[in-house]
């Protein structure tokens, strides 16, 4: 009987499968290497060109952030000169209504019972000092101008009057103040009630001032029967 050695055929069999299974492995760690070289380009090429995005957008909000700071104190700027145009309007407004108060004042007041002695101005209130023969000439000025489109008819007080001889007569040093307003205004303080308010109000009996309204200090309705000084 013939007998053949097959263990060198079994060792190339087995070497083969070695051989085969190295190959495959290096084959892969070859590929996973690439695959791993690829994915770590790729992820530094992103991450770079993020980083140049975020450096981009960073400038972008440094540059937003001065413009909007201009924007801020151009706004600053406006309002500022916003508020003085309208200062200066105002003072412009006040001036021409001073002097067309002025005006009247000059036409209104009678030279032979009334003279100021000053005459000032802070705000849109006009305080006006002088002399007069009396009570009713200061009462008959009083309501006079509060007649005057250019003065609030509710806001012209007497602040004090006293008794003063200048030269040997006795006359009537006054002190009083009134607000000034324009035109249109006055005569919205000055216009009566709708018709239908008018028929709702229910007419009331007089009442007698009380002590305390008698005590008020002098305003426009001043009594007529108070006799001149001197």
């Amino acid at each position: 009987m013939i007998r053949i050695n097959l263990l060198p055929v079994r060792r190339r069999r087995v070497e083969e499968s070695i051989r085969k299974e190295v190959s495959i492995f290096f084959l892969l760690l070859g590929l996973s290497l690439a695959v791993m070289g690829y994915l770590h380009v790729a992820q530094t090429g992103e991450i770079e060109q993020m980083t140049q995005e975020k450096k981009r957008l960073s400038e972008e909000i440094t540059r937003h952030q001065a413009r909007q700071k201009e924007l801020k104190d151009l706004e600053t700027r406006k309002k500022l000169l916003l508020q003085k145009l309208e200062i200066i309007d105002s003072l412009q407004a006040n001036r021409d209504l001073v002097v067309r108060v002025l005006e009247q004042l000059a036409s209104t007041v009678p030279s032979d019972k009334m003279w100021f002695r000053r005459i000032g101005q802070q705000g849109s209130t006009l305080t006006l000092e002088g002399v007069a023969r009396g009570n009713e000439t200061i009462a008959q000025f009083m309501e006079t101008l509060a007649k005057s489109p250019c003065i609030d008819p509710n806001r012209v007080v007497l602040q004090q009057s006293r008794q003063e001889v200048v030269e040997g007569y006795k006359l009537k040093a006054f002190q009083l103040t009134c607000q000034v307003m324009a035109p249109k205004k006055a005569a919205e303080q000055k216009q009566p009630p709708a018709p239908g308010q008018a028929q709702q109000q229910q007419p009331q009996e007089p009442k007698a001032p009380s002590q305390q309204q008698q005590a008020q200090p002098e305003q426009i309705k001043l009594k007529r029967n108070v006799p001149d000084a001197g």
